[in-house]
C-alpha cells in the first residue's frame, strides 16, 4: 500500500499527516474532520505545490492517488459553506476547564510535587533540610565542655553544631591523645581551638558523655625516688 505525506491546512488546523492513495475522497473527508473541524460534506479539497494550486480534488468516487499527488504537498481545506459553524481546534477559550483544588493535589503521591518533596528538590530542598537539622539538634544531648569518650578514646567535647563540610549537626572533640585528624578547623574554617591531631569531628551517635577523667599517662603504682 502506498502512502503519501501531506500538509494539511485549513482555517483551525495545520498538521502534517499520511494517507494511503488508495484512499477513497468521501473516506478522506471524513478522516479530515476531526483533524480541521469542518464536516465532510462541506469540504472542499485543494493541492498545493509551494503555495500554487495543482488541482482540485472534486470526484468524492476517485482515489487520492488518482490525483497527481506527491509527499510533502499541501492539501488545502476549505469550507463550501462559510457561514456554517465550525470547530477550532487552536481556541482553547470556550473550553469549561477543570481546575483541581491545591489541597487535593497536594495530597497526591504521583505527582512532580510528591516526587520533589520525598527527593528533597526544588523548594522543598531548604524546608526539609531545615527541619531535619533541628530535629537532629533537639535529639542532641551533647554539650560544649563536657568529658566524654568515642569509643576507646578520652576527650572533651569543644563543639556542637552545623559545619560547612558535610550537612548535619556535628561534635566537635578535642581527644586527650594525638588521635584526632586536625585542630579544630577542616578546609580552612575554624570550629575550635586545639592542639594540631587532637581534634576531630564525628557524629553525636558516636559520643559518650560523663565522668572521664584525662587518664596520666605517667601515672605509676610503684613509689619512686
Amino acid at each position: 500500500m502506498s502512502i503519501v505525506t501531506l500538509f494539511v491546512e485549513s482555517q483551525n488546523a495545520s498538521s502534517e499527516r499520511r494517507f494511503p492513495k488508495s484512499l477513497q475522497l468521501d473516506e478522506l473527508k471524513a478522516r479530515l474532520e476531526p483533524i480541521v473541524g469542518i464536516a465532510a460534506s462541506s469540504q472542499h479539497l485543494t493541492l498545493l505545490r509551494q503555495s500554487q494550486e495543482v488541482c482540485a480534488l472534486t470526484d468524492a468516487t476517485k482515489m487520492l492517488g488518482y490525483y497527481p499527488v506527491e509527499d510533502y504537498m499541501t492539501l488545502l481545506v476549505t469550507s463550501l459553506h462559510p457561514s456554517a459553524p465550525s470547530l477550532n481546534f487552536t481556541d482553547d477559550s470556550q473550553v469549561e476547564k477543570y481546575v483541581m483544588p491545591d489541597d487535593d493535589y497536594d495530597k497526591m503521591s504521583n505527582t512532580v510535587r510528591a516526587f520533589k518533596r520525598r527527593h528533597n528538590m526544588g523548594r522543598f530542598a531548604d524546608a526539609k533540610s531545615a527541619m531535619s537539622i533541628e530535629e537532629e539538634e533537639g535529639k542532641v544531648d551533647v554539650k560544649v565542655g563536657q568529658r566524654c569518650m568515642v569509643g576507646e578514646r578520652r576527650g572533651a567535647v569543644r563543639f556542637v553544631g552545623q559545619t560547612k563540610f558535610k550537612p548535619g549537626v556535628w561534635v566537635g572533640v578535642e581527644y586527650d591523645e594525638p588521635v584526632g585528624k586536625n585542630d579544630g578547623s577542616v578546609d580552612g574554617e575554624r570550629y575550635f581551638e586545639c592542639r594540631a591531631d587532637h581534634g576531630s569531628f564525628v557524629k553525636p551517635d558516636m559520643v559518650v558523655v560523663g565522668d572521664f577523667p584525662e587518664e596520666d599517662l605517667f601515672a605509676s603504682d610503684l613509689e619512686e625516688m
